[in-house]
């Protein structure tokens, strides 16, 4: 798999990720391959188990802003729900907003694998 076909679920941005990396295709790939390894979904996780909503809010607008620089908008987009979601006083939606995320993970994950 390239680039160019990670998944459409993904709405992956490659014109601008290559921008934030230089037009460097082997860099951005490099630090795509970091995502499984990356420790935020796991604390994120755990945050959402505890019910820790400063430790939700916390992860996930972090892995909101990895997605954005590696162009994963999907992703990008259901970490910066369940960040609004913490910030608004919707608690009750992060279940429902965590599974989408976790989704959009887990895609990204598989696509990546097979680069």
């Amino acid at each position: 798999m390239t680039l160019s076909q990670l998944s459409p679920a993904l709405h992956f941005d490659l014109s601008g990720a290559l921008a934030r990396f230089g037009g460097s295709e082997a860099l951005l790939l490099r630090f795509l391959r970091r995502l499984p390894e990356d420790k935020t979904f796991a604390e994120l996780s755990a945050a959402v188990s505890s019910n820790d909503l400063p430790g939700v809010e916390r992860a996930a607008h972090t892995l909101k802003g990895v997605a954005a620089n590696l162009g994963l908008e999907a992703l990008q987009a259901s970490s910066d729900a369940l960040v609004v979601a913490v910030r608004t006083g919707a608690g009750d939606q992060i279940p429902t907003l965590f599974a989408q995320l976790r989704g959009d993970y887990e895609t990204a994950c598989r696509d990546i694998a097979q680069l």
